[in-house]
């Protein structure tokens, strides 16, 4: 057997052994977009290395074109997954959108259909023929027009792939150090010579140079991945903190330039209808002044933007980064949506707060807002009336009627009492039948008066219950603090008051307002 045959028959062993290790091993750790591109692309490459084996250690022309019909099984996808690797590698795109598979996989999977049905149409190969080489065998086929149309695909894929690996190196992008970059565009830059030398001298030497170079490039992958570590600890780390974090992430360095940004970054900012991109904030953000004073500043700041026609709510907390002594230094700033938080925060606030029944202040709520009015009202010498009102013969009513009856009455009065007074004033349940109302700024004759027309206002009204009608009054006493309040120990003392003309009330023959007259 040629020495030259064994040699690159070892050769392309091996690397076909390597193709399908990495294959393998890069498919179990394939937890992000570029890493199952490159699974993907490392296969396509194991059978396009295993067929042009095959057809080296062949010397019958049809064992050969059925080879080189394996060879296709990944041949016209190697370029645009390379290219597909190189765009997820550097955040060129976060992810593979449909719209974009379809231009970028049109063209291979064309040629793939292409060339399986070539014996029909000769698009792709006029003509085959066996040539011997130093010692062994090689096929050679003569091009057809879609051979061209897809070796001019393939370039532009690989071409694509070399300036953006190329722009990464220069502008050190994203995070990643030069090295990664070079390794990148260094094992892209061998299959594009490759290709050039087919399309150069094929004709003459009839060797697939693309085949020869390729095990040269996972070699060349292969050490960049054992010496940087790009996919493995350090890039799972990044990509698990950084990258794949749902709390957007921008990195700003000197002058306010956005030097890094991950994808939940890009999502917040596309929703404010802004694209991010390496410029200062500054002229990010111009139309936007509170969030640029926001990124401007070193502080933690909350904010609430309107999206979407909704109110959204985001933290944006702000870390040093770097050592001011070299100038290294650098701020991350991150964004976290919530919107949900502040939801249940404010639904738990309100079930703490709120009797569910009537909707008012539970009674919890209310002495704590009556106690901070109350120590305000001391301090300005505010008047202050307190209403307190009691539903009369309600535990007739609950006999009668039923316990269903009462809650519908108690809810019916928490609507009137809502929609009766001022938003300024303060009103709660305070007991079973029993509600009370906060003046501000209010006398006791107006206190009187307001609590007068209320009366009569409930005594007008009606709640249907299981086809029923049932009239319903209340009892109201009210006491006044008129900016002297020396006397007055606290709330208590107040409510005392108010307890005391409320009883005058009842007494009285209910459904009337008495009022809190000291010594009577």
């Amino acid at each position: 057997m040629n020495t030259t045959k064994i040699l690159l028959s070892l050769y392309l062993v091996l690397a076909v052994i390597l193709a399908q290790f990495f294959a393998a091993y890069l498919f179990s750790k394939s937890r992000t977009n570029y890493r199952k591109a490159f699974s993907a692309l490392v296969l396509c490459i194991s059978f396009y290395l295993f067929g042009y084996l095959m057809i080296i250690n062949n010397n019958n022309l049809q064992e050969m074109i059925f080879w080189n019909q394996i060879q296709y099984l990944g041949l016209p996808f190697i370029s645009v997954l390379w290219l597909l690797v190189a765009l997820l590698y550097t955040k060129t795109i976060y992810s593979l959108k449909t719209r974009m598979a379809l231009l970028l996989f049109s063209i291979p999977v064309i040629t793939f259909f292409i060339r399986l049905t070539n014996s029909w149409h000769h698009l792709f190969y006029t003509k085959w023929e066996m040539r011997q080489y130093t010692g062994y065998y090689s096929l050679y086929m003569e091009r057809g027009i879609w051979y061209y149309i897809n070796i001019s695909f393939t370039i532009l894929c690989l071409l694509l792939t070399v300036i953006i690996y190329l722009m990464g190196y220069l502008k050190n992008k994203v995070g990643y150090t030069k090295p990664h970059f070079f390794v990148f565009l260094f094992a892209s830059l061998l299959p594009f010579f490759g290709i050039v030398l087919i399309l150069l001298v094929y004709d003459h030497w009839t060797i697939d140079y693309s085949a020869l170079v390729m095990p040269l490039s996972l070699l060349i992958i292969s050490y960049g991945i054992l010496k940087y570590d790009f996919l493995e600890i350090r890039t799972l780390a990044r990509e698990t903190i950084f990258e794949n974090n749902y709390v957007g992430m921008v990195v700003l360095g000197p002058g306010n330039k956005i030097i890094d940004y991950n994808k939940a970054a890009v999502d917040f900012f596309e929703s404010i209808n802004i694209t991010l991109n390496n410029h200062p904030i500054e002229h990010l953000l111009q139309g936007e002044p509170k969030l640029l004073e926001i990124f401007q500043s070193e502080r933690d700041c909350d904010i609430s933007l309107q999206i979407d026609g909704e109110e959204r709510f985001f933290e944006i907390d702000a870390v040093a980064l770097g050592s001011s002594l070299d100038g290294s230094t650098r701020m991350l700033k991150s964004i976290r949506d919530v919107t949900e938080e502040r939801k249940i925060q404010e639904k738990l606030k309100f079930l703490a707060t709120t009797d569910s029944l009537s909707g008012l202040n539970n009674r919890a709520e209310f002495m704590e807002l009556f106690k901070r009015v109350f120590d305000w009202a001391k301090s300005s010498k505010e008047d202050l009336s307190l209403l307190l009102l009691d539903l009369d013969k309600f535990k007739i009513i609950n006999d009668t009627y039923g316990h269903g009856a009462g809650d519908e009455i108690i809810r019916e009065v928490g609507r009137l009492i809502k929609t009766s007074f001022r938003k300024t004033d303060i009103t709660g349940r305070i007991g079973g039948e029993e509600f009370a109302v906060l003046l501000r700024n209010a006398s006791l004759e107006e206190g009187r008066k307001v609590a007068e027309k209320f009366r009569e206002t409930v005594a007008k009204s009606k709640v249907k219950y299981e086809d029923q009608e049932i009239t319903f009054t209340l009892s109201i006493g009210v006491v006044s603090i008129q900016g002297n309040t020396d006397n007055i120990k606290g709330i208590e003392d107040i409510f005392k008051m108010a307890d005391d003309a409320l009883y005058k009330a009842k007494a009285k023959g209910r459904n009337c307002v008495e009022i809190f007259r000291p010594n009577t």
